[in-house]
């Protein structure tokens, strides 16, 4: 988790041009005079074709732009248009693999068979409720008494997807032809996703700072970072294409971890929000049993993560992006590295640096910055972190040794 900073006017420009002279920016106007479309919903896309300043902060707008876009949706087009309000419950359910987890085997040893159960009910009811507002005869309503297996409540959340699928279908189509995000990936010249990716310049996830994504394209062949919706594009369709709602990530982190768990409703970092990056930190904690040591047994203590920062709803985002992405554990899968920090903060002394720059002599062309980077194994300073994987990391873990002051970091 770390902070990569704004993105450059230049490359707003560039996206916006993009977005203007797009087939979608074209269809506003004709979706805004089609009388063949409900009021409810032409009314949307008479409001982007009637405010370019809104339309503006959707696709080049900054994070609390997007929020509060994403707020106008909830409080008044969703109100005007009870299907995409029905939709939005049904969403909130989660994955049924999410669903799954609250309500099987394990889930009872945690909480209990009667609370399993109750929760059991609590989906059942759900469903069958969203079923009749949205098509009474989809599903037949199961017995309120019997057996809820989780077969049964599979079959039912598979139905609905089906019909709010078809149901919306329609609508949320016409919203995406407009934010085009298959147009975009498959853009090339002068502007699409590989150029995004190129010109942002964001080397290593900064969900996790582990995984490298550079970006790279010739005649024979290309690579480039996975683009997280940061706010869901199947939730909020209008931000499809909003340039800081598409956060270059490694697959892990993307596919893997987040899927399409909604930021906006449980808040989390934002690579380019204006938190800084030491309002947490890296540390080691060592076991109660174990006498400190200098270079310690990887086994004998365990990485975790503490917050820095006195800000409540700055702490609630940290807490929530490390349980995202399992910050901690898979960190702590990277023992070894702070194990080797510890030996160099050892082996280099002030006499040992001294000695090393002697040996290099004054005209070896190397600085003290080239000198500390090669010291540490990373870069040495926090503006630097998103340069290399593993930098804030091992930048937090150096923070706590002497070898900080000795190198001056």
């Amino acid at each position: 988790m770390i902070f990569i900073g704004s993105i450059p006017d230049s490359i707003l420009d560039s996206h916006w041009t993009y977005f203007t002279a797009s087939d979608g920016y074209a269809k506003i106007n004709s979706f805004a005079e089609d009388e063949g479309i409900e009021e409810s919903q032409r009314n949307y896309f008479i409001r982007l074709r009637d405010n370019p300043d809104i339309l503006k902060s959707i696709v080049v707008g900054r994070p609390h732009e997007l929020k509060i876009e994403i707020e106008h949706y909830q409080t008044n087009i969703i109100n005007e248009i009870a299907l995409l309000s029905q939709y939005q419950s049904f969403l909130a359910l989660g994955t049924f693999d999410q669903i799954c987890e609250r309500i099987n085997r394990k889930a009872e040893s945690f909480v209990g068979k009667v609370e399993v159960l109750r929760r059991k009910n609590e989906y059942r009811d759900t469903l069958v409720g969203l079923k009749t507002e949205l098509n009474p005869a989809l599903f037949p309503n199961p017995n309120a008494g019997a057996k809820i297996p989780i077969n049964l409540l599979k079959s039912m959340f598979s139905a609905l997807k089906g019909q709010f699928t078809e149901s919306v279908k329609d609508f949320y189509s016409k919203i995406y032809t407009i934010f085009n995000y298959d147009a975009l990936i498959e853009a090339k010249e002068p502007w699409g996703a590989y150029k995004l990716t190129n010109e942002l310049n964001v080397n290593v996830c900064p969900y996790c700072n582990r995984n490298y994504i550079n970006t790279s394209y010739n005649d024979h062949g290309k690579t480039r970072p996975e683009l997280d919706h940061f706010f869901p594009k199947s939730k909020y369709p209008f931000l499809s294409i909003s340039i800081y709602n598409l956060i270059p990530s490694c697959h892990i982190c993307n596919s893997s971890l987040k899927g399409a768990k909604d930021f906006y409703l449980e808040p989390h970092l934002h690579p380019f929000m204006e938190f800084k990056n030491d309002d947490f930190q890296f540390e080691i904690k060592y076991r109660e049993d174990v006498i400190e040591e200098i270079v310690a047994d990887v086994d004998s203590f365990e990485i975790v993560v503490t917050t820095l920062t006195e800000d409540a709803d700055l702490k609630t985002s940290i807490n929530n992006s490390c349980k995202t992405f399992l910050i901690k554990e898979l960190y702590n899968l990277h023992k070894d590295v702070a194990q080797e920090l510890l030996f160099k903060s050892v082996y280099y002394n002030e006499t040992k640096i001294h000695e090393l720059k002697s040996i290099l002599g004054d005209q070896a062309g190397i600085d003290d910055n080239f000198l500390k980077r090669v010291i540490i194994g990373t870069y040495a300073d926090s503006r630097s972190i998103g340069k290399r994987s593993l930098s804030k990391y091992s930048y937090d873990i150096i923070s706590k040794t002497d070898l900080k002051r000795t190198l001056d970091l």
